[in-house]
């Protein structure tokens, strides 16, 4: 229980007062009563000494009237002499009386003086004591409550209040130099306080300028800091700072399910390696994890753990846009080549039609075949245009597409590589399916599932391509009958940098741009696969994006 030095020093100051009142009273009642115990004693004896007295004289008058009826003569002489005896004992009685009225009189008058001094002394105690609850106040307690509130200050985080002292104190105590001690461990430690926050914005904005999200956990998984990068990538829009690492996947008052994420704080608590370096798919979003190990201090226990998230989908966007890059200059190229070379061809056959087969008709064999080599070359002329279409890339260009004309323009593309190996393209597309979306995301989409599809049918096969409108979203399957995909690895076919074949020269990132395309489209993926009977791609994308 909390007892101010004021009311400390209050009540022992009240207690020692009650102790000298009672002693001096217990004193003054006992020199009272042994005074009046005296008194009492003294009047005692003299009334039994008057009483005495006066039966003597009854009996010696007594004596003297018997003796007197005998012996007149005897009795006059005996009578002068009782009567100078009892004279002479009665004044011994005065005196007597007079003798214990002086020492009643000399006893109250002790008694009154002895009250007058019990009285005076005790009034001179309270005195001293109200003179030294004065100086205590004084000297002590107001220190000590300045001392106390600035402290309580201190504590509330108030570095700012300091304790008053005089400019020249004529006699300094301890309190005067405790006052200069505490100042100044208060201008020492703002001091410190202020360095430390300067270097916590400093670290803090050195974090948050690292593109990658940055986080720290203690052994606890409490979050001691994370930088603006970590917030966006996981769209968080509340600090998570002081709460459960499992909050920013979603997690209010459960930890990650360990069939989920691989948690680096179980991790390297149970297997005791220094980094963890794993791939976390959060919220469709693939995530590289690199975790570590990091020590406060060296006689210190207290592990923490950082954590680092690299977005793969940026690495995704960024090999995107380098193939739509590589697409664009090849594109320029082969429109350049091909477009000179045949529109060269193009001019030497149309003159060569309008002059030597002017007046021939079309049906003729040699006309026939001239006018067939013209429409191809129109036809190879429009295979640079696709290309350049599809190398024209804008995020923001949202064009209403033919669904059916698209997915036709990517399978010309891929026409000669299928027929080489044997495939066979099947579509089954409503010419009246319409799309409004970004032209070369929906066509890399195609693409790149057309090209997976060939890889996976070596030896020949069928390409099966479905197009349907379902409410207000348009559904495309693509199924091959290819080698299909392991159970195992159908969770992991869209991880950037997966290849399901080891010995395939790919960067394993086709499957992912795809799906990232598809998400920032707003629609979904899916796959259903059995080993040697083939795959089957679904795509769900929004009429409108």
């Amino acid at each position: 229980m909390f007892v101010s030095i004021n009311k400390k020093i209050l009540y022992s100051l009240v207690i020692l007062l009650i102790l000298l009142i009672a002693i001096f009273s217990g004193l003054f009642i006992n020199f009272y009563v042994t005074q009046m115990q005296d008194i009492k004693q003294s009047v005692y004896m003299r009334n039994k000494y008057v009483v005495s007295l006066l039966q003597d004289n009854v009996a010696l008058q007594n004596e003297l009237a018997s003796m007197g009826k005998s012996y007149p003569e005897i009795s006059s002489q005996l009578s002068v002499k009782n009567l100078d005896d009892a004279q002479k004992q009665l004044s011994n009685a005065q005196k007597l009386n007079a003798e214990l009225r002086q020492n009643y009189d000399d006893n109250r008058e002790a008694v009154e003086t002895g009250a007058k001094i019990v009285i005076f002394s005790l009034c001179m105690v309270i005195l001293f004591i109200l003179l030294l609850i004065a100086l205590l106040d004084y000297w002590v307690v107001r220190p000590i409550d300045r001392l106390t509130d600035i402290s309580r200050k201190v504590a509330q985080g108030d570095y700012s209040s300091r304790l008053n002292k005089s400019k020249t104190p004529l006699l300094r105590d301890e309190f005067d130099i405790l006052n200069h001690t505490f100042n100044t461990m208060l201008d020492k430690t703002e001091s410190n306080i202020k360095e430390i926050q300067q270097r916590e914005h400093f670290l803090q904005q050195l974090i948050d300028a690292i593109p990658d999200g940055i986080r720290v956990i203690d052994q606890t998984g409490k979050v001691i800091m994370a930088n603006k990068a970590f917030y966006a990538m996981l769209n968080l829009r509340q600090n998570c700072v002081g709460k459960k690492c499992f909050c920013a996947y979603g997690y209010k008052n459960e930890e990650c399910p360990e069939s989920k994420y691989n948690c680096p704080l179980r991790y390297l608590a149970q297997n005791k390696d220094v980094f963890l370096r794993t791939i976390h798919e959060i919220n469709k979003k693939p995530f590289f994890l690199n975790a570590a190990n990091l020590q406060f201090a060296e006689n210190n226990n207290t592990n923490y753990i950082v954590e680092s998230l690299h977005d793969l989908s940026s690495d995704v966007r960024f090999s995107h846009q380098q193939k739509v890059s590589s697409l664009s200059f090849l594109s320029t190229s082969i429109a350049h080549e091909m477009k000179n070379n045949l529109g060269a061809i193009r001019l030497i056959l149309e003159g060569l039609l309008d002059t030597e087969f002017k007046d021939v008709q079309d049906e003729s064999s040699p006309k026939k075949y001239l006018l067939m080599v013209q429409r191809q070359l129109v036809e190879a002329v429009k295979t640079p245009e696709r290309l350049l279409r599809l190398a024209q890339y804008s995020e923001q260009d949202i064009v209403e597409l033919n669904v059916m004309a698209a997915v036709s323009d990517m399978v010309m593309m891929i026409d000669y590589d299928a027929k080489r190996h044997g495939i066979t393209i099947k579509t089954n597309i409503a010419d009246t399916l319409k799309i409004k979306d970004n032209e070369a995301d929906f066509k890399m989409i195609i693409l790149n599932l057309l090209q997976n599809a060939i890889k996976a049918m070596p030896n020949g096969g069928t390409l099966q391509i479905n197009a349907t409108q379902r409410g207000k979203n348009i559904v495309i399957d693509i199924e091959d009958t290819g080698v299909g995909i392991e159970k195992q690895n159908l969770k992991r076919i869209f991880e950037p940098f997966y290849s399901g074949n080891e010995q395939a020269k790919s960067s394993g990132l086709g499957l992912a741009i795809v799906r990232s395309l598809i998400v920032k489209s707003g629609g979904s993926i899916s796959v259903k696969s059995k080993k040697n009977q083939g795959t089957t791609f679904t795509i769900k994308l929004p009429i409108v994006k």
